[in-house]
């Protein structure tokens, strides 16, 4: 009789359990909510991606993204140490275990690309970008963020200026200001501002397309200053003067 009680009582117990399973739809809305007010933290997201992933569906993608965006940016927590590299485990566990209910997309491996990026894995990186173009997808801005940000970190610039200038329109992805913004900013960290002030000069020619802004003039302007190049900083100052950008300042 014990037994049987026993037995009954794990019965209860697990109909209970499955009773409370929070729905797709549930637990869908609760990350976005959850997500776009910021309460949103690594633990918590760890926790719903355990709970989402086996219910996956195609219209849940969307939710995963958001946990993956949450967990790479660790670490915030005791449990999430290395955000980065937790979210690409987590990427590797929906690639083998929702692919079948879950096709990943470009927001995701534009996710994964960051974190490649922030572990100084650009090789990796490079991968993922790899599997972008395979993939067919038409590429964003947000895509060859990151990738330029680790060039110009590693001084690769002559590379991210070839991405810039040449692959992002082949690709059909016109750069915008922040991506040249990086590359103004990779220039004068390597002493190299007369070639951003090239580069700027270059924007200015076709406004049309990507003018430059008070933070394309502004980090010229103080690339010159740390080379000690005074007056040419002073003259590139006057020019942003004279456009109105010192309202912005």
């Amino acid at each position: 009789m014990g037994v049987l009680h026993k037995l009954f009582a794990a019965t209860n117990v697990s109909c209970r359990v499955r009773a409370c399973r929070r729905s797709c739809s549930e637990l869908d809305r609760i990350i976005r909510e959850r997500f776009h007010v910021g309460s949103l933290s690594p633990d918590d997201a760890l926790n719903l991606f355990d709970e989402l992933l086996p219910q996956a569906r195609p219209a849940l993608l969307g939710a995963i993204n958001l946990l993956l965006t949450v967990v790479s940016r660790g670490p915030s927590s005791s449990t999430v140490r290395d955000g980065p590299t937790l979210a690409v485990s987590l990427f590797n566990r929906m690639a083998q275990e929702g692919n079948k209910t879950v096709a990943l997309d470009l927001c995701t491996h534009n996710i994964i690309i960051g974190c490649f990026c922030r572990m100084g894995r650009l090789d990796l990186s490079f991968a993922a970008f790899g599997k972008i173009l395979k993939a067919g997808w038409q590429v964003d801005t947000i895509t060859f963020v990151n990738l330029l940000r680790s060039l110009c970190a590693e001084k690769k610039t002559s590379e991210a200026m070839d991405i810039v200038l040449r692959r992002m329109p082949e690709l059909g992805c016109t750069p915008d200001v922040f991506s040249y913004s990086i590359l103004l900013k990779g220039l004068c960290d390597k002493k190299e501002s007369q070639e951003a002030l090239k580069l700027l000069y270059m924007m200015v020619d076709n406004a049309g397309s990507c003018p430059p802004d008070v933070v394309s003039y502004s980090t010229v302007v103080d690339g010159f200053f740390k080379e000690g190049e005074v007056e040419k900083a002073y003259s590139l100052f006057q020019k942003m003067w004279m456009k109105g950008f010192h309202q912005m300042l």
